[in-house]
């Protein structure tokens, strides 16, 4: 995580946006280094990112300064454009531009520029080819089996969450994480800064997918102060009046009210995130994070917008946790 909040805040100084997709971006940033999997996913979605362009693979938290501003003069780089257009762009270029050759650094599977992922048989044009089944009423309906991740905005580091539908409603589901014994240990819970880092940096991916941008902007700055070292308690008057806001919020409460959301509601899952953010602030523990066994149970029986929203609000660590 060191890594990418490294890298969102150097974006966040610099002005840069962040992409939605490929075609948005001109630049392919990749946190850590990416296993065999998630490798292939990288290229996949460099095949899709337009010229000009250039792409970077930060290894650490320190390096991702120098590292965006070597991507940076790549991409005003005229001959280097030129020659990649004619030649699959290697991301060594980049890697030995910024350490002279030296390769390594830690495990990672979070990634800058986002694209949809999918696997199994395709119909022309890319679409999934659906089949039949019985839905819970017992028509036969067509069922879809569509991919969710491993690369999208505000998504989970290499996590794959494959859905069949009927209609837009999730019959079954299975979650997985790519490369997951290449991942990086997170933290182990009960560090109190980390853990409202944590919190602040999920509470801003809930409120981005719940297109709520301004808030969500509130809760990267809050998360990137307390990442710094700021004050903590300048950070925790803030985010009380930022959780105040959000719960006062009529439009956020209509989007959640009854989703279902496994044994519980969308609703519920939201208020955990939120008092979960709160606790963290004030130094107070808070319950284990979600893993990603806890997703297919939840996202049965909501609708396929809902699932992003679910996993959101879940924010399911995809790492095994380093115990000290």
């Amino acid at each position: 995580m060191d890594v990418r909040l490294a890298i969102e805040a150097e974006l966040t100084h610099r002005g840069w946006p962040l992409a939605t997709s490929p075609a948005d971006a001109d630049l392919l940033v990749v946190a850590g280094s990416a296993g065999p999997q998630l490798a292939a996913v990288v290229e996949r979605t460099w095949a899709a990112v337009p010229a000009p362009r250039a792409r970077t693979e930060i290894s650490t938290p320190s390096r991702a300064v120098s590292a965006l501003d070597v991507a940076a003069a790549l991409l005003r780089n005229h001959a280097h454009q030129r020659a990649q257009s004619s030649e699959p762009h290697d991301l060594a270029t980049v890697k030995e531009a910024e350490h002279g050759g030296e390769h390594g650094g830690e495990h990672g599977g979070e990634h800058g520029g986002h694209h949809h992922h999918g696997g199994g048989m395709d119909m022309p044009g890319g679409l999934p080819m659906a089949d039949l089944g019985e839905d819970r009423d017992g028509l036969t309906l067509d069922r879809l089996h569509v991919p969710l991740g491993p690369v999208l905005p505000d998504w989970p580091a290499g996590l794959v969450l494959r859905v069949t539908l009927q209609g837009d409603v999730i019959q079954q589901a299975h979650a997985e994480v790519l490369d997951q014994g290449d991942q990086p240990a997170a933290e182990d819970p009960g560090d109190s800064g980390r853990d409202a880092v944590r919190e602040l940096d999920a509470l801003a991916r809930l409120l981005a997918v719940a297109g709520w941008a301004d808030p969500a902007a509130q809760a990267r700055r809050l998360r990137d102060e307390l990442h710094a070292g700021g004050p903590a308690e300048r950070v925790t008057d803030r985010t009380v009046a930022l959780l105040a806001q959000v719960r006062r919020s009529r439009t956020l409460r209509r989007l959640v009210r009854g989703v279902p959301a496994g044994p519980t509601d969308l609703a519920t899952l939201v208020d955990r995130r939120l008092a979960a953010a709160g606790a963290a602030v004030r130094g107070v523990p808070g319950p284990a994070p979600a893993v990603v066994e806890d997703l297919a149970e939840m996202v049965v029986g909501a609708e396929l917008a809902a699932a992003r929203l679910i996993v959101a609000a879940l924010d399911p660590v995809t790492g095994p946790v380093r115990h000290e």
